[in-house]
């Protein structure tokens, strides 16, 4: 069950319990000084000048000063402990939500923007440190402050505390009916803000393929318009924040007026001190001033709840591939058996169905069909990005759920068609394999990937800067650096996903002779369309809408009928069209 939201919130800045206790220290100290201060303005105005007297008046001068500095010294203070509470419970939320990020299966990120979670853990963090840092203690205080002055002014003056109480419930009325409405608008800022940065962030991912494009122009109106609708969003949201802290501060108008007006009649027809009426009329808008201190917090409040529940509406959800603590943590011999398996995305759609194969150690299992036949998703199940609905999947003859998480994958590795590489060096990106790694043992992971020779003609070598997702490469060299970072990890299991399949020919050579020194004595998954990728694997598995059609060697599966021989027999296939559609011509006649 969820905790409350306060209650979780609470769990955040207990650890900082000591600096919050300190601040609130303080601020307690202030507002003392904050109701002694009136006392002695009042005895200035109201009693040093009118009668002359030079010892009280240099008297209150000095206290008020003293008061003044002291609450400067404070302020400071204060100020401080919030910076240093605000700053230590943003990193640690967003370290604690970073780590958490890192737990959730790859179905949450292929279902959000990158620019949507990048907004939740910048943006909505911050809601809960300017909560933390000012709200919860501007709400003891200024609570605290109102009941000591009402207190203090009942004992003044029960009338004058009587007609500042009575316009007070005033204030509240605005809460019932502003309330749904700013927090409405603030879910709407925040979604809108998300939107916002995922549309940045898709853009600059794939600048050279709008500027190709000659899309420059359509982006930036597609971005206008989201940043229009943000801003009448906000702008609404201001006004009503603005129109409820108007009314409050004529509502507390009101009441001060009524206040001066009773005291003004008591101090000409009942002789009411001067200097008392000062102290009442000083108190009572220090009485209305917590008040809109509450009314503004409740406005800081509600944005700042829309901004926490998106938080945790991230660090509630729970990883859909769960790990093992206590599960094994050596793959022996890396066999990998597929017994009827099935599976299908959460939207229902069935991807494998009754999937079969063994793929034994140190050999190579190819898997080609058409597009969308579960090729990849094959090899998904097999790095356990996702679980299977049903069947089994074993690896070495234990289930490959009773792995965990890091063990299975510290003893897999992948090279995709889309390489990725890091913002950095050629030496930093092969080390992301094995960060322990030794110069001597990166470069020779790159000299079996055939990349040590291109790496020794950049100008500082293996620390030569790449630029962002390596684009200063050429695709050869990237897939290569790829295949080195793959070596160093000396997997059990590799998986090769089309690695090949956007290279043009003397790439391919190159790259091919590397994949040989990775696939060599490891259980090599190849997943490609390309005769040349697949021709000698020592199994060849062939999909179709999910299901193994075929399973077997090139030069058996060649010679039968079949998808196999349809995909890579292109006179064949050729041959048997032009006899089915001779079939169909003699049915139609004959019908």
């Amino acid at each position: 069950m969820r905790q409350n939201i306060w209650r979780r919130i609470y769990d955040i800045i207990v650890p900082y319990r000591t600096y919050l206790l300190l601040s609130m220290a303080v601020l307690l100290v202030l507002t003392g000084m904050g109701i002694y201060s009136p006392v002695w303005s009042s005895r200035l105005l109201g009693t040093a000048l009118p009668t002359c007297d030079r010892n009280l008046f240099i008297k209150c001068v000095l206290i008020l000063f003293v008061i003044q500095i002291a609450t400067s010294l404070l302020s400071y203070l204060y100020s401080y402990q919030m910076r240093v509470l605000g700053g230590r419970v943003v990193f640690d939320l967003r370290r604690r939500m970073y780590d958490h990020l890192q737990r959730l299966s790859l179905g949450f990120y292929e279902s959000r923007s990158s620019g949507e979670i990048i907004s939740r853990m910048m943006n909505d963090v911050n809601s809960i440190t300017s909560l933390v840092t000012g709200t919860v203690l501007n709400i003891l205080i200024s609570s605290f402050k109102a009941v000591v002055l009402l207190g203090v002014l009942i004992i003044e003056s029960p009338k004058v505390t009587m007609v500042a109480v009575a316009v007070m419930p005033l204030h509240f009325l605005g809460y019932f009916f502003f309330r749904a409405r700013i927090t409405n608008y603030a879910w709407k800022s925040s979604e809108k803000m998300s939107q916002i940065y995922g549309k940045i962030s898709e853009v600059l991912g794939a600048m050279k393929m709008v500027k190709s494009h000659s899309g420059e122009l359509r982006e930036s109106r597609a971005l206008i318009t989201q940043l229009r609708e943000s801003y009448d969003i906000n702008l609404y949201s201001g006004n009503l924040s603005n129109i409820w802290g108007h009314a409050t501060g004529n509502i507390s108008y009101v009441g001060q007026v009524l206040v001066t007006v009773v005291c003004g009649f008591a101090v000409l027809n009942d002789g009411l001190p001067l200097e008392k009426y000062i102290l009442l009329l000083t108190y009572v808008g220090m009485l209305y001033a917590p008040v809109s201190e509450l009314i503004g917090v409740v406005q800081q409040i509600l944005p700042a709840k829309v901004g926490i529940r998106r938080v945790f509406e991230i660090m509630d959800m729970e990883p859909e591939v769960a790990d093992r603590p206590d599960g094994l943590r050596q793959i022996q011999a890396g066999k990998v058996v597929f017994n009827n398996v099935s599976f299908a995305y959460e939207q229902g759609d069935q991807v494998l169905k009754n999937v079969h194969f063994a793929a034994e150690p140190g050999k190579v299992t190819a898997f080609v069909g058409p597009s969308g036949s579960g090729k990849t998703t094959i090899a998904n199940l097999i790095a356990r990005f996702y679980d299977r609905s049903t069947g089994e999947l074993t690896i070495d003859g234990s289930d490959i759920q009773e792995y965990t998480l890091r063990s299975l994958r510290e003893q897999m590795s992948m090279v995709l068609q889309e390489t990725y590489l890091f913002r950095g060096t050629i030496l930093d990106n092969i080390r992301y394999g094995k960060p322990d790694a030794t110069l001597e043992e990166i470069e020779e992971s790159a000299r079996l990937a055939n990349a040590h020779e291109f790496i020794c003609t950049m100008p500082d070598g293996y620390r030569s800067l790449i630029g962002s997702s390596g684009t200063r490469l050429s695709g050869g060299q990237r897939q290569r650096i790829a295949i080195a970072r793959a070596l160093i990890r000396n997997p059990r299991i590799l998986i090769l996903d089309e690695a090949t399949s956007a290279l043009d020919t003397v790439s391919e050579a190159k790259v091919q002779e590397a994949l040989q020194h990775l696939m060599k004595d490891r259980t090599t998954f190849i997943i490609a369309h390309r005769l040349s990728t697949i021709k000698n694997a020592d199994q060849i598995v062939v999909l179709k809408a999910g299901r193994v059609e075929q399973v077997g060697r090139h030069e058996e599966l060649i010679v039968q009928e079949g998808l196999y021989r349809e995909l890579y027999d292109p006179e064949w296939a050729k041959e048997q069209k032009r006899l089915r559609d001779e079939r169909i011509e003699r049915l139609a006649q004959v019908a």
